[in-house]
Protein backbone atom coordinates (compact mmCIF):
# COMPACT_ATOMS: atom_id res chain seq x y z
CA UNK A 1 0.00 0.00 0.00
CA UNK A 2 1.52 3.17 -0.89
CA UNK A 3 2.06 5.68 2.06
CA UNK A 4 0.41 9.24 2.63
CA UNK A 5 2.28 12.08 1.69
CA UNK A 6 2.15 15.05 4.27
CA UNK A 7 3.85 17.62 5.99
CA UNK A 8 6.75 17.13 8.28
CA UNK A 9 6.94 21.02 10.55
CA UNK A 10 10.10 21.44 12.80
CA UNK A 11 10.77 24.03 15.04
CA UNK A 12 14.44 24.87 13.81
CA UNK A 13 17.74 23.62 12.53
CA UNK A 14 19.19 22.89 8.97
CA UNK A 15 21.12 19.64 7.55
CA UNK A 16 24.41 20.34 8.82
CA UNK A 17 23.46 20.60 12.14
CA UNK A 18 22.59 16.62 12.77
CA UNK A 19 19.30 17.37 15.07
CA UNK A 20 16.72 15.84 12.44
CA UNK A 21 19.51 13.60 10.42
CA UNK A 22 17.30 10.19 11.84
CA UNK A 23 13.90 11.81 10.22
CA UNK A 24 15.60 13.65 7.17
CA UNK A 25 17.43 10.11 6.68
CA UNK A 26 13.96 8.21 7.00
CA UNK A 27 11.90 10.74 4.39
CA UNK A 28 14.91 10.41 1.74
CA UNK A 29 14.30 6.67 2.15
CA UNK A 30 11.02 7.02 1.62
CA UNK A 31 11.56 8.93 -1.54
CA UNK A 32 13.60 6.46 -3.41
CA UNK A 33 16.31 8.57 -2.39
CA UNK A 34 15.51 11.68 -4.28
CA UNK A 35 15.15 15.30 -2.39
CA UNK A 36 14.60 19.07 -3.89
CA UNK A 37 15.50 21.85 -1.39
CA UNK A 38 13.19 25.02 -1.92
CA UNK A 39 14.76 27.95 -0.62
CA UNK A 40 15.00 31.93 -0.90
CA UNK A 41 18.54 33.40 -2.60
CA UNK A 42 20.03 33.99 0.69
CA UNK A 43 20.22 29.93 1.27
CA UNK A 44 21.29 29.49 -1.65
CA UNK A 45 24.89 28.77 -0.73
CA UNK A 46 23.50 26.98 2.60
CA UNK A 47 21.67 24.40 -0.11
CA UNK A 48 24.67 23.66 -2.22
CA UNK A 49 25.98 22.35 1.57
CA UNK A 50 22.69 20.27 1.78
CA UNK A 51 22.69 18.78 -1.19
CA UNK A 52 26.57 17.57 0.09
CA UNK A 53 25.35 15.98 3.20
CA UNK A 54 23.09 14.33 1.63
CA UNK A 55 24.65 13.13 -1.18
CA UNK A 56 28.24 11.96 0.73
CA UNK A 57 26.22 11.27 4.56
CA UNK A 58 22.34 10.17 3.90
CA UNK A 59 22.94 8.77 0.41
CA UNK A 60 21.10 10.61 -1.60
CA UNK A 61 20.74 9.47 -5.34
CA UNK A 62 19.67 12.60 -6.76
CA UNK A 63 19.51 16.19 -5.23
CA UNK A 64 18.19 19.62 -6.54
CA UNK A 65 18.07 23.13 -5.68
CA UNK A 66 15.21 25.86 -6.98
CA UNK A 67 16.30 29.04 -5.42
CA UNK A 68 13.14 31.22 -5.91
CA UNK A 69 14.31 34.57 -7.24
CA UNK A 70 11.03 36.66 -7.30
CA UNK A 71 7.68 36.09 -7.44
CA UNK A 72 8.03 35.44 -11.05
CA UNK A 73 10.05 32.30 -10.93
CA UNK A 74 6.83 31.14 -8.36
CA UNK A 75 4.48 31.77 -11.75
CA UNK A 76 6.32 29.64 -13.91
CA UNK A 77 4.12 26.08 -14.47
CA UNK A 78 6.92 24.45 -16.17
CA UNK A 79 8.93 24.67 -12.95
CA UNK A 80 6.10 23.91 -10.76
CA UNK A 81 5.44 20.89 -13.01
CA UNK A 82 8.62 19.74 -12.37
CA UNK A 83 8.65 20.32 -8.81
CA UNK A 84 5.70 18.52 -8.72
CA UNK A 85 7.29 15.09 -9.32
CA UNK A 86 9.90 15.76 -6.71
CA UNK A 87 8.80 13.13 -4.03
CA UNK A 88 10.82 15.35 -1.21
CA UNK A 89 10.68 18.62 -1.13
CA UNK A 90 11.92 20.70 1.72
CA UNK A 91 11.86 24.46 2.24
CA UNK A 92 13.94 26.76 4.13
CA UNK A 93 14.29 30.86 4.09
CA UNK A 94 16.28 33.60 5.89
CA UNK A 95 13.86 35.87 4.40
CA UNK A 96 10.54 34.70 5.88
CA UNK A 97 8.26 37.46 4.30
CA UNK A 98 9.41 37.35 1.17
CA UNK A 99 9.45 33.89 0.51
CA UNK A 100 5.86 34.24 1.60
CA UNK A 101 4.84 36.73 -0.57
CA UNK A 102 6.96 35.31 -3.50
CA UNK A 103 4.59 31.95 -2.95
CA UNK A 104 1.56 32.69 -2.20
CA UNK A 105 -1.44 31.83 -4.55
CA UNK A 106 1.44 30.64 -6.93
CA UNK A 107 1.83 27.18 -9.47
CA UNK A 108 4.82 26.69 -7.02
CA UNK A 109 2.99 26.51 -4.15
CA UNK A 110 -0.16 24.52 -5.94
CA UNK A 111 3.03 21.98 -7.27
CA UNK A 112 3.86 21.33 -2.70
CA UNK A 113 0.30 20.52 -2.39
CA UNK A 114 0.97 18.35 -5.62
CA UNK A 115 3.97 16.56 -4.04
CA UNK A 116 1.76 15.55 -0.44
CA UNK A 117 -1.58 14.27 -3.17
CA UNK A 118 1.10 12.07 -5.05
CA UNK A 119 2.70 10.78 -1.56
CA UNK A 120 5.78 12.41 -1.42
CA UNK A 121 6.77 14.71 1.58
CA UNK A 122 7.04 18.27 2.01
CA UNK A 123 9.34 19.19 4.79
CA UNK A 124 10.58 22.88 6.44
CA UNK A 125 13.44 23.82 8.46
CA UNK A 126 12.62 26.21 11.13
CA UNK A 127 10.89 29.57 10.28
CA UNK A 128 9.58 27.99 6.98
CA UNK A 129 7.22 25.55 8.77
CA UNK A 130 5.24 29.00 9.86
CA UNK A 131 3.97 29.22 6.22
CA UNK A 132 2.38 26.11 5.89
CA UNK A 133 -1.18 27.43 8.02
CA UNK A 134 -3.90 29.21 6.92
CA UNK A 135 -2.62 31.56 8.76
CA UNK A 136 1.55 32.32 8.84
CA UNK A 137 3.55 33.05 11.61
CA UNK A 138 6.31 35.77 11.20
CA UNK A 139 9.24 36.61 13.37
CA UNK A 140 9.27 40.23 13.74
CA UNK A 141 12.23 41.32 15.50
CA UNK A 142 11.59 39.85 19.32
CA UNK A 143 8.15 40.07 18.50
CA UNK A 144 5.81 38.12 16.26
CA UNK A 145 3.68 38.93 13.95
CA UNK A 146 1.04 36.78 11.52
CA UNK A 147 -0.53 36.83 7.87
CA UNK A 148 -2.20 34.82 5.59
CA UNK A 149 -0.38 31.52 5.02
CA UNK A 150 -0.14 29.24 2.10
CA UNK A 151 -2.98 27.03 3.49
CA UNK A 152 -1.30 23.90 2.62
CA UNK A 153 -2.79 23.01 6.27
CA UNK A 154 -5.92 24.98 5.87
CA UNK A 155 -6.66 24.12 9.14
CA UNK A 156 -3.59 25.08 11.62
CA UNK A 157 -1.33 27.99 12.60
CA UNK A 158 2.16 26.56 13.15
CA UNK A 159 4.78 29.11 15.28
CA UNK A 160 8.05 27.60 14.91
CA UNK A 161 10.36 29.16 17.38
CA UNK A 162 8.11 28.16 20.14
CA UNK A 163 11.27 28.87 22.83
CA UNK A 164 11.44 32.26 22.47
CA UNK A 165 10.06 34.93 24.78
CA UNK A 166 6.27 35.87 23.99
CA UNK A 167 5.53 33.26 22.00
CA UNK A 168 3.03 31.22 23.71
CA UNK A 169 1.20 34.84 24.47
CA UNK A 170 1.22 35.09 20.81
CA UNK A 171 0.31 31.83 19.47
CA UNK A 172 -2.93 31.62 22.02
CA UNK A 173 -4.16 35.12 20.67
CA UNK A 174 -4.16 33.96 17.20
CA UNK A 175 -5.61 30.72 17.46
CA UNK A 176 -8.57 32.75 19.52
CA UNK A 177 -9.12 35.26 17.14
CA UNK A 178 -9.75 32.00 14.60
CA UNK A 179 -11.20 29.25 16.30
CA UNK A 180 -11.64 27.17 13.46
CA UNK A 181 -7.98 26.43 13.53
CA UNK A 182 -5.75 24.50 16.02
CA UNK A 183 -2.46 26.09 16.61
CA UNK A 184 0.78 24.16 16.77
CA UNK A 185 3.80 25.63 18.97
CA UNK A 186 7.44 23.95 17.83
CA UNK A 187 10.46 24.54 19.90
CA UNK A 188 13.17 23.86 18.50
CA UNK A 189 14.24 20.37 18.74
CA UNK A 190 10.35 19.23 17.64
CA UNK A 191 8.95 18.09 14.33
CA UNK A 192 5.28 16.74 13.59
CA UNK A 193 3.95 14.78 10.65
CA UNK A 194 0.61 16.14 9.19
CA UNK A 195 -0.88 14.45 6.22
CA UNK A 196 -2.97 15.63 3.71
CA UNK A 197 -6.21 14.35 6.25
CA UNK A 198 -5.68 16.64 8.70
CA UNK A 199 -3.85 13.34 10.86
CA UNK A 200 -0.76 14.67 13.13
CA UNK A 201 2.61 12.93 14.64
CA UNK A 202 4.94 14.19 16.78
CA UNK A 203 8.04 12.58 15.81
CA UNK A 204 10.48 15.17 17.80
CA UNK A 205 10.46 16.54 21.09
CA UNK A 206 7.53 18.28 22.79
CA UNK A 207 4.52 20.51 20.86
CA UNK A 208 2.47 22.29 22.30
CA UNK A 209 -1.40 22.14 20.96
CA UNK A 210 -3.94 24.93 21.33
CA UNK A 211 -7.56 24.85 20.18
CA UNK A 212 -9.89 28.16 21.29
CA UNK A 213 -13.28 27.02 20.57
CA UNK A 214 -14.24 27.46 23.69
CA UNK A 215 -12.21 30.61 24.34
CA UNK A 216 -13.51 33.91 25.07
CA UNK A 217 -11.83 37.41 25.69
CA UNK A 218 -12.43 39.23 29.00
CA UNK A 219 -10.31 42.96 28.69
CA UNK A 220 -7.02 41.73 28.74
CA UNK A 221 -7.09 37.75 29.91
CA UNK A 222 -8.21 34.80 27.28
CA UNK A 223 -10.08 32.44 28.83
CA UNK A 224 -10.76 28.72 28.05
CA UNK A 225 -7.79 28.08 25.91
CA UNK A 226 -7.62 24.21 25.46
CA UNK A 227 -3.90 23.33 25.52
CA UNK A 228 -1.94 20.09 25.21
CA UNK A 229 1.82 19.64 25.73
CA UNK A 230 2.00 16.57 23.35
CA UNK A 231 5.29 14.25 23.34
CA UNK A 232 6.91 11.87 20.50
CA UNK A 233 4.46 9.64 19.39
CA UNK A 234 1.37 11.25 20.47
CA UNK A 235 -0.95 11.55 17.42
CA UNK A 236 -3.67 14.93 16.69
CA UNK A 237 -5.97 16.13 14.18
CA UNK A 238 -5.72 19.39 12.69
CA UNK A 239 -9.11 20.41 10.68
CA UNK A 240 -8.84 20.13 7.17
CA UNK A 241 -10.91 22.66 4.84
CA UNK A 242 -11.35 22.49 1.26
CA UNK A 243 -11.26 25.47 -0.33
CA UNK A 244 -14.05 26.55 -3.32
CA UNK A 245 -13.63 25.24 -6.91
Amino acid sequence: MRERGGYLLTGGGDPLTGEFKGLEHERLFAAGGRVVFLVDPALAEAAAAWREVYARGLGARATGVVVLRGRSAALDRTLAQKLAQAPLVWLATAELERLLADLKGTPLAQALAAVVAAGGTVGAFGAASGLFGATAALARGEGHAFAYGLALLSGAVALPGFERPGAFEALAEATAAQPDLVGLGLPRGAAVWIDARGEGRVLAGRVARLVATGARVEGASLLGLSVDLLAAGARFRVPVYQSGA
